[in-house]
């Protein structure tokens, strides 16, 4: 059975997947209370959901990707999840897939290039194929894998914590994303679903959580909005972008790739989304 399902996703995928479209770059910034100088304009680029569906498409949609993201100049790259196509009633199929989508992706991924390194998070379709084989392949393209797990930057005289939720439908997701609350400093939280937001401890300092899953809705419908957002925290008008929400500052990237069986994205461009961090010391309302 598998191996029929297979053949048809395959015939499927060769038959209706356009060329994928060149993801645009879009920029935000973040006034962080008591971000100490040295990290005043730090820029994160976040690449999310890259989906890719080889042999289907070819990867000229991902060399740019990382060209422009290195054209940045980032201090971080934050890699946000699904990283293939998989369905989660067929975990062969999805296994197979993803066995043949990483490796093609890989030369690609290990020329991001950024000041403190590129850190990474799983997402849903990760664990549909294998969340170990992931982990493995984000490491050895040259990504720092956070799962529940922080990181801190260090400059002098101040610090800017990176913190990554696991997978909020597959994985276990701490509330504390495994930091501590003694001493916190300026916080990025990295999570592949916006709705990692409703899960975090109330007594966790978050100054911006990152996160994909959406595809800023995939299809958006004019005067309407996106149907299908995949998420609970984003409406059909908010889909991708800031999304309000009375935990903390939630940015949403509409993310690189589409997923089967509907590898089309109308009125919602691919992304490839920077985020420039401020002192509200150096950059008072």
């Amino acid at each position: 059975m598998n191996a029929v399902v297979s053949s048809i996703l395959e015939v499927a995928g060769r038959t209706f997947a356009p060329r994928r479209a060149l993801a645009r770059v879009t920029e935000y910034r973040s006034i962080v209370p008591d971000l100490g100088d040295p990290f005043d304009g730090y820029t994160i680029v976040v690449l999310s959901d890259f989906h890719h569906r080889h042999p289907f498409t070819d990867l000229r949609w991902l060399r740019h990707a990382v060209d422009s993201a290195n054209a940045v100049s980032p201090d971080l790259v934050a890699l946000l999840g699904d990283y293939a196509s998989s369905f989660k009633q067929t975990p062969v199929v999805s296994r197979a897939w993803y066995a043949r989508a990483l490796p093609a992706m890989a030369g690609e991924v290990r020329r991001l290039s950024a000041r403190d390194g590129v850190v990474a998070v799983l997402g849903n379709h990760d664990y549909y194929a294998d969340a170990e084989v992931v982990r493995e392949w984000l490491r050895a393209s040259g990504a720092y894998v956070l799962v529940n797990s922080p990181t801190c930057v260090v400059r002098p005289g101040s610090a800017l914590r990176i913190a990554g939720l696991d997978d909020l439908k597959e994985g276990r997701p701490d509330p504390l994303v495994g930091c501590c609350l003694i001493d916190q400093p300026p916080t990025v939280i990295l999570s592949h679903e916006p709705d990692g937001i409703r899960r975090l401890d109330p007594r966790l300092r978050v100054d911006v959580m990152l996160a994909g899953h959406t595809h800023g809705g995939q299809v958006v419908i004019p005067w309407y909005g996106a149907p299908v957002t995949m998420s609970q925290t984003c409406g059909r008008r908010s889909a991708h972008g800031w999304i309000q929400n009375p935990r903390a500052p939630l940015l949403v990237t509409r993310g690189l790739g589409e997923q089967l069986p509907l590898p089309i994205r109308i009125a919602c461009p691919p992304e490839i989304l920077v985020l420039r961090l401020r002192s509200q010391r150096q950059h008072p309302a």
